[in-house]
């Protein structure tokens, strides 16, 4: 099987989310680009080791060595068009499509991923792109082949993000402030406004969360610009009056950012900022002590490997482990 065109995919808007759509031109026919989606064999070729349950309300599960998503089938019409849900391991819901069109040539595949976190759309643009390529030669991948093709083509979709606005940098001076670890000038660019609820959130200020969060209670639900929870913000500087606020009202403790260079648990930000109140709070609240991030690195792992002694005895008290 080979792909005739290799085009590379296009990000848009979708509300206040993204999507990515590719279309590509295979030289095979509908019925084996079908088998290609579906066979879990073929899957494991091309995308992820895969499990499949056929027919509209079946399940598809994908385990790839990042995470895994599973989702219901929404239209199966066999080999026409395939959807399905897609629920990546802290992430909100998303939803792919499969659409094949019998050509002259071949047959294209419209790949159509929706609903995904602007932060994140880029990642999945070189991602699919990748895993498409790999579709069209369908060979077994070999150690790093998939990395080496996603980061080579990163470049181009953050491009795109780019120029949709979506990368543009609207950090806020507190949050830059702390990101080069500037206290003191945080504090003296809290003193000059009116703080959001990720500056309160990163700067511990328990009253003005209190505020927001009585004004609207969803503000714990939302993620930064840059693709942070306000509980990611509020491990990171280590306040405990806050992340224990923030866990009272029902904030996502397992959701793992979206910003390209840290998909992390709030757990995992605790411990790589090394701040033990608020790993205390979260494991007490039930976070999974081996929630791993999207590179698959565990908390201990992380614990030990920064030499965060006391937390990798909490981490151990509740049951954390190396494997």
């Amino acid at each position: 099987m080979t792909e005739i065109q290799t085009n590379p995919g296009t990000l848009r808007s979708d509300d206040d989310r993204c999507a990515v759509q590719f279309r590509r031109l295979y030289d095979f026919t509908p019925e084996e680009l079908w088998s290609a989606l579906t066979d879990p064999e073929q899957l494991g070729r091309w995308l992820a080791r895969a499990q499949v349950d056929p027919g509209v309300g079946g399940q598809v599960s994908l385990d790839f060595e990042g995470g895994a998503t599973e989702g219901r089938i929404l239209t199966w019409d066999e080999p026409r068009v395939l959807e399905y849900e897609w629920r990546f391991e802290g992430e909100e819901e998303s939803v792919v499509r499969f659409e094949l069109h019998p050509q002259e040539l071949g047959t294209l595949l419209v790949l159509d991923h929706r609903r995904l976190g602007r932060s994140s759309g880029a990642g999945y643009g070189a991602g699919w792109h990748a895993h498409l390529d790999a579709l069209g030669r369908l060979f077994e991948l070999a150690d790093g082949t998939w990395t080496e093709r996603f980061e080579e083509l990163l470049p181009t979709y953050k491009a795109q993000a780019d120029e949709l606005g979506w990368n543009r940098s609207e950090t806020s001076p507190v949050r830059e402030a702390l990101y080069r670890g500037d206290a003191a000038a945080a504090e003296a660019a809290a003193e000059r406004a009116d703080l959001d609820v990720f500056d309160a959130a990163a700067l511990g200020r328990v009253e003005r969360l209190r505020e927001l969060l009585d004004d609207d209670p969803e503000l714990v639900q939302t993620l930064s610009d840059d693709g942070f929870t306000p509980l990611h913000f509020a491990c990171f500087s280590g306040s405990g009056e806050a992340v224990r606020l923030l866990v009272e009202r029902e904030a996502p403790i397992e959701r793992l950012a979206e910003a390209p260079f840290a998909r992390v648990r709030p757990l995992g930000t605790a411990i790589f900022a090394g701040q033990p109140e608020a790993a205390r709070i979260l494991l007490e609240a039930g976070a999974d002590p081996n929630g791993r991030d999207a590179g698959e690195n565990r908390p201990l792992t992380t614990a030990e490997a920064k030499g965060h002694e006391e937390l990798a005895r909490l981490l151990r008290e509740h049951g954390a482990t190396l494997q």
